[in-house]
């Protein structure tokens, strides 16, 4: 756990005690505007501690409130937080009736935005579900809202939502076709974590089509990207499918060189599963590179290399 995260979750702690006296004024005073702007606001801090639970209470109390008073936009608010909270602890049903309840009231005011996020929402839990075809259902009607409303963000969530979900169908022609609409956008807006993870993405479906030339093109592309930014997870992980699509060509040396990158990477970050799976490759490669290099005289210099490699684990 990083330092940032260690002060986030104090500030959490903190809140909910602040959140939880003002709470106990506002019943007291059964002032309802004051209830539910607090049981909101102490539910978001239980979520973002993770404490799913506590957090489906104080969201349940703000709906109830929201029902009685008949604040639509709080109802919204309060049912999208409630799916949002099941969703995490993998009661994916559940999630999804909160969901469709959320997505009713956002048609019934007119909030196209929050439409859009519930529809986005439903896709990604049937996804997570397996139902692709649901999944891509909602997911191209959101899509549909973002470019209605001009929302680039939202279209270009959306578009990779859409390859994503075809990648796992094995449709990788209509996820290229996705991942490459969502690449354009992303380098229009400048969004550079983005074109990261989409690079990647049809670095992947090319690797799938065994088009591993091109697959190679996009994953070093990424890597350019994932380390201008400082995306070391996202680094490590672009070296290990490097490796993999190398292999797929017989380029063996290559293929350890990106295999001890992604080791390095991910033993600085503590990923020690990760390492092991770098290092057990690299040790099938080697004699596959030794037995290639014996014909042409040069063994020496590829075993030095393998002590060399070795030295780093």
């Amino acid at each position: 756990m990083t330092e940032k995260t260690i002060a986030s979750n104090l500030n959490n702690i903190e809140s909910i005690e602040f959140y939880q006296q003002c709470l106990k004024i506002a019943t007291e005073k059964d002032d309802l505007c004051e209830q539910t702007k607090f049981l909101s606001k102490l539910g978001n801090a239980y979520q973002s501690l993770g404490e799913q639970e506590q957090a489906i209470q104080c969201y349940q109390q703000w709906l109830e409130i929201s029902r009685n008073s008949g604040d639509s936009d709080a109802q919204a608010k309060a049912l999208s937080g409630l799916g949002n909270a099941y969703q995490c602890l993998e009661k994916l049903e559940q999630a999804i009736q909160y969901y469709h309840q959320w997505l009713g009231i956002t048609k019934r005011i007119g909030d196209r935005t929050g439409e859009g996020i519930a529809l986005g929402s439903l896709g990604n839990t049937y996804e997570l579900l397996g139902q692709y075809q649901q999944a891509i259902n909602f997911y191209q009607q959101w899509l549909d809202i973002a470019r209605l409303i001009g929302d680039r963000s939202f279209e270009s969530i959306a578009l990779g939502s859409l390859g994503n979900t075809y990648e796992s169908l094995r449709q990788y022609q209509k996820a290229i076709n996705y991942y490459q609409q969502w690449l354009d956008i992303t380098r229009l807006i400048g969004d550079r974590a983005g074109e990261g993870i989409c690079l990647s993405g049809l670095g992947n479906a090319y690797e799938c089509l065994g088009q591993y030339q091109q697959a190679i093109e996009f994953y070093q592309q990424s890597l350019k990207v994932r380390k201008k930014i400082s995306d070391r997870s996202g680094e490590a992980n672009v070296w290990f499918n490097l490796g993999l699509a190398l292999e797929k060509i017989n380029q063996q040396s290559k293929a350890i060189n990106a295999y001890c990158n992604a080791s390095r990477l991910y033993q600085e970050m503590g990923f020690d599963t990760n390492v092991q799976h770098c290092h057990d490759l690299i040790e099938l490669l080697s004699p596959k590179l030794a037995l290639l290099a014996s014909g042409f005289g040069f063994w020496r210099r590829v075993s030095g290399l393998w002590q060399v490699i070795k030295s780093w684990f």
